[in-house]
């Protein structure tokens, strides 16, 4: 069974070759929430931080009188062996796509030794930045498909897609507009799908959010709306017959109120409100359980800047989740977020994420599940264009209501050579592990993988 399930999902994220950097346009990202294959950075850092709108200096404002520009830092500079882009007016766009061979011990993620299979990856992402004085906008399309060609229905498609719209209304208002969208799998034998599933269902997601922020001085107040969508695919079993998994299906409507206050350059500590309703389709899923909730929580949290090389954002809170069904308990629980970036040097890159949350589940009797997870990552730069990165992650599932926890580690070594600016050799190891407490779940699995990555 997977571990760490994200809110309303039971896996997602890209999946890049395991152990491997993926090549940055620009500054970092933290990594994907799902633990297996989590990529060390995101291809091309293009969102900003979620747990709070960029500050600063926009584009096209002067600087007051008397201030001196900051010089970039050594690892501000350019990358010479970093992609250059296509213009296209004043946006820039950056493609690239990568093929993968290698060999999974288990690609089923099966309990036990499961049978290992050849494996090929194929990958392509399309980024985009403006270069805009005034307003922004950023967004990317990743894509991926696992193929084993010795096994039936353990092939496995993802997509990631997200853009950003920043609209600089005044010198102090901000608005925000986001739409978003993904496609993941489950593994056929996940709790909250039934025995004898042989395929691997899939899961799309799709919405938006719109947000303003104004600064009253160092006071800023925020507002966000949001709204997504979750499909899950039908579940296929030996005999040919399907489950249409529709009962699954919901909407979450999200509000967000935040205050923020900038004690000095560089440290922010917020507060934050959040309410939310998660509505299914169906009243009733195929267990009798009226599934819908409301959700109430509230986070503090602060963002910093310690001597430029230690930065980083940090949310901790708690929510409460009310059922419509007065036969399941109140889901109560932890939710946070870090991200802490420190750079020793202009070679070396160490990132810590960890995050909390509360996710949804179709376990007759359990209200939900509580998911914990967090990565510590290295990258480091044998050479400019010779790059070695390291990673572990530790994630935690546990069914409220029901006797059902999972524990996965994930631990993952890569090598990146950039031949040049367009063409880099990647190879990497992936170890993943996890321990249920249901007899028989738990599995290990190896991954090895070599691939040529092309990008412009």
């Amino acid at each position: 069974m997977r571990g760490t399930v994200q809110p309303g999902h039971d896996s997602g994220g890209a999946v890049p070759l395991p152990g491997v950097l993926e090549t940055p346009a620009e500054a970092p990202q933290a990594p994907s929430p799902s633990p297996v294959y989590r990529p060390v950075r995101a291809p091309v850092s293009l969102e900003r931080s979620p747990l709070r709108p960029s500050q600063g200096l926009s584009a096209g404002e002067p600087l007051s009188l008397g201030s001196v520009p900051r010089l970039p830092r050594p690892d501000e500079e350019e990358d010479p062996w970093g992609p250059l882009g296509l213009r296209l007016g004043t946006l820039t766009v950056f493609p690239s796509i990568e093929i993968d061979g290698g060999y999974d011990s288990n690609p089923r993620r099966e309990g036990g030794a499961g049978k290992g299979a050849a494996a090929i990856l194929t990958r392509g992402e399309v980024s985009v930045r403006s270069d805009w004085s005034r307003h922004a906008l950023t967004g990317h399309l990743r894509g991926s498909y696992w193929a084993f060609p010795a096994l039936e229905k353990a092939d496995r498609p993802e997509a990631d897609a997200r853009l950003n719209l920043r609209l600089d209304a005044t010198q102090d208002t901000t608005i925000n507009i986001e739409g978003r969208g993904s496609l993941t799998t489950q593994r056929s034998d996940n709790p909250n799908l039934p025995g004898g599933v042989v395929n691997q269902p899939t899961i799309v997601s799709y919405g938006g959010s719109l947000g303003a922020t104004h600064r009253f001085n160092r006071l800023a107040l925020g507002v966000t709306g949001s709204v997504e969508r979750n499909v899950y695919g039908d579940a296929e079993f030996a005999d040919g017959s399907r489950l249409d998994q529709g009962y699954r299906n919901y909407n979450e409507y999200g509000l967000r109120l935040r205050a923020g206050y900038e004690v000095h350059p560089g440290l922010e500590p917020f507060v934050e409100g959040l309410v939310d309703r998660r509505q299914y389709d169906e009243r009733f899923n195929a267990g009798g359980f009226e599934r819908s909730s409301r959700g109430l929580g509230a986070r503090v949290g602060t963002t910093f800047e310690i001597t430029r090389l230690i930065t980083g954002e940090a949310a901790i809170g708690h929510q409460v989740r009310k059922y419509d069904d007065p036969r399941l308990a109140d889901l109560r629980g932890p939710i946070g977020e870090l991200s802490l970036i420190w750079r020793p040097s202009a070679l070396t890159t160490v990132r810590l994420t960890g995050s909390s949350s509360l996710g949804e589940t179709t376990i007759a009797g359990s209200s939900g599940v509580v998911n914990r997870s967090a990565t510590l990552a290295l990258e480091h730069a044998l050479r400019r264009n010779l790059i070695f990165t390291a990673s572990a992650t530790i994630g935690e599932s546990d069914y409220r209501g029901v006797d059902l926890r999972e524990r996965e580690f994930t631990g993952a070594l890569g090598i990146e050579w950039k031949l040049t600016r367009t063409l880099a050799v990647r190879a990497g190891f992936t170890h993943e592990r996890l321990d249920s407490s249901s007899p028989g779940e738990d599995y290990t699995a190896n991954i090895f993988l070599v691939g040529l990555r092309l990008q412009r």
